[in-house]
């Protein structure tokens, strides 16, 4: 499986409704979290997610989908190239 690094940006809108299941599913993709760091912006009603990731571009796609799907939740992912076989 050729796995490859993605940069990660989340935007939680509704940080009351969206809170748990964001949390939820990054803990589930917890193995695959290189770096995580969270910014609350307070003044802008708004809190921000910054992740490195390590998965498959399938394995991407799905989580990415997966916080799509999740009311006031924007997500923007980026391959980086750099790429290890395992």
């Amino acid at each position: 499986m050729l796995v490859k690094r993605h940069v990660v940006s989340i935007i939680v809108e509704d940080i009351e409704y969206a809170f748990q299941p964001v949390s939820e599913l990054l803990h589930s993709y917890a193995p695959n979290i290189l770096m995580r760091v969270g910014y609350p912006m307070r003044d802008w009603g708004v809190s921000v997610i910054f992740l490195i990731m390590e998965l498959s571009i399938a394995e991407m796609g799905a989580f990415s989908g997966k916080l799509g799907q999740i009311k006031s939740v924007k997500v923007k992912a980026q391959t980086l190239k750099i790429e290890k076989e395992i």
